[in-house]
């Protein structure tokens, strides 16, 4: 336990502004995603799964969540969140993959949990989404080899298209990430997020 010199009222005062905040950032990002979710099934795809990225979800449990094994950030299962759907067009198969980044400056490189302390400022870091697009023409779409070649191409995600061959078959990909403050309103929204994902799914 970190034992500090500190104002302990006026510290947990502090969390519980945060956690208000919080609430609005996850209601911000549920709406986004609810607006996504709701024009993809316009489009005939459907929701595939989600998932925390920066830690392991922890369902109703009789083992302790706050054992030394398990890290705090096991705590914020929305600070770093993915979400999937799945769709397919006259033989088109497409995925959507969008990640909820709530920090950019999550830092996991070293050994052990990941320290807050020692990442950048709040203000030099970012909260954004990062989408992820796959298409192809395959009858039964192997994503996991084609991910396995995209994963290792260095430009990935500089926003192009990025093709690679599974057996005879293409499989197309597309990463860009989009700054929340970009997604003020509904217009942004169609625009920035929408619209990218209707070209990518009739492979404009």
């Amino acid at each position: 336990m970190n034992e500090k010199n500190v104002d302990l009222a006026g510290a947990l005062a502090d969390v519980r502004r945060a956690y208000r905040l919080l609430h609005a950032y996850h209601r911000r990002l549920c709406d986004l995603l609810q607006l996504t979710d709701e024009f993809l099934a316009e489009r005939g795809f459907e929701f595939d799964r989600w998932a925390p990225i920066n830690v392991a979800r922890l369902p109703q449990s009789t083992k302790p969540f706050f054992r030394p094994e398990h890290w705090a950030w096991d705590l914020t299962p929305a600070y770093q969140v993915e979400c999937v759907w799945r769709g397919s067009s006259n033989g088109t198969h497409c995925k959507v993959h969008i990640h909820g980044i709530a920090d950019t400056a999550y830092d996991d490189s070293r050994d052990g949990e990941p320290d807050p302390t020692s990442f950048k400022s709040a203000e030099e870091a970012a909260s954004e989404l990062r989408i992820g697009l796959h298409r192809t023409r395959a009858k039964k779409p192997d994503w996991s080899s084609a991910w396995s070649q995209l994963s290792r191409t260095a430009t990935r995600k500089n926003g192009a298209e990025h093709k690679v061959m599974v057996g005879r078959d293409d499989y197309a990909y597309r990463y860009f990430d989009l700054n929340l403050t970009a997604l003020a309103d509904e217009g942004a929204i169609k625009e920035k997020l929408l619209l990218p994902l209707d070209r990518w799914r009739l492979g404009a």
